[in-house]
């Protein structure tokens, strides 16, 4: 089984003393990519220094979380648009809005994710969004966005709706837009049906998976960090849920990951140090 997890945070402080241990553990478990997403200036900077690291198999995303929307400058914005040109960047986030936590004011949270979305635009990547409690509130900035993103011409999905916390209606409205759509490790948590309906009901080519690490950890480790290589336990609650082979959940989310970013995955794929 080989597998792609589509958004974590090797760079976190969690993973201080251990992120190329991490990286191993993955790749023993056949996880063959990882999208390490930044989130602020630092972080958008170690995404990239993990995937020089591990090229083909750790590839750099890089944004400004909501949360941070306030404290965002014009010449911040200017700094993720040069990050953002660069080859190896394989998407922008996370980026997005923030409804259950309101760090930021949601003018300002706007204000920041709209900038954002022109750089996608510009720079051709597909976006990674965040839109807790914002399932709703996100829908007109990123419809707008998936109209006049360029990548549907090349087979390529807009970007992905990451760790989706709505409905199955409202991640079929995404769907529609041309959003992939995450599936994260709480999938497996006992009153997460909701997840096990999307998991179910959206199209396979749809889906694909990510951990979120260190958060989210599945059900039998929950309370402890979680890492790239338990991505196999959301892919396993997918297969249940859809009442397929496990190998067939991973095949097609790899296959759509590797579309989504862009990249070639290689079943023997080794990571670069």
């Amino acid at each position: 089984m080989i597998a792609f997890d589509t958004h974590c945070h090797l760079q976190d402080t969690a993973f201080a003393s251990d992120a190329d241990e991490a990286v191993g553990r993955a790749m023993a478990a056949g996880v063959r990519g990882m999208t390490v997403c930044g989130y602020d200036p630092e972080s958008n900077l170690a995404a990239l220094a993990l995937a020089a690291r591990f090229a083909g198999a750790v590839f750099p995303a890089v944004g400004y979380h909501p949360h941070d929307a306030k404290d965002i400058t014009p010449a911040l914005l200017d700094e993720l648009a040069t990050l953002a040109a660069q080859p190896e960047v394989v998407a922008i986030g996370e980026i997005g809005l923030d409804h259950y936590r309101d760090h930021s004011p949601h003018d300002r949270q706007e204000e920041i994710l709209r900038a954002q979305l022109e750089i996608a635009i510009t720079t051709r990547k597909p976006i990674s969004v965040h839109s807790r409690g914002a399932e709703e509130a996100i829908y007109a900035a990123l419809a707008a966005y998936a109209a006049r993103s360029p990548l549907p011409s090349e087979g390529r999905p807009v970007g992905v709706m990451h760790c989706f916390g709505g409905t199955l209606a409202q991640a079929l409205r995404y769907v529609e837009l041309g959003f992939a759509v995450s599936v994260a490790c709480a999938i497996t948590y006992p009153k997460n049906d909701e997840a096990r309906k999307i998991a179910a009901g959206l199209p396979l080519d749809a889906l694909v998976v990510e951990t979120d690490s260190p958060y989210l950890p599945p059900q039998p480790i929950r309370g402890r960090r979680n890492e790239p290589a338990h991505v196999v336990s959301a892919i396993e609650a997918i297969a249940a849920a859809r009442g397929v082979p496990a190998i067939c959940v991973a095949t097609s989310t790899t296959a759509n990951a590797a579309r989504l970013f862009g990249v070639t995955i290689s079943p023997a794929a080794e990571a670069g140090r």
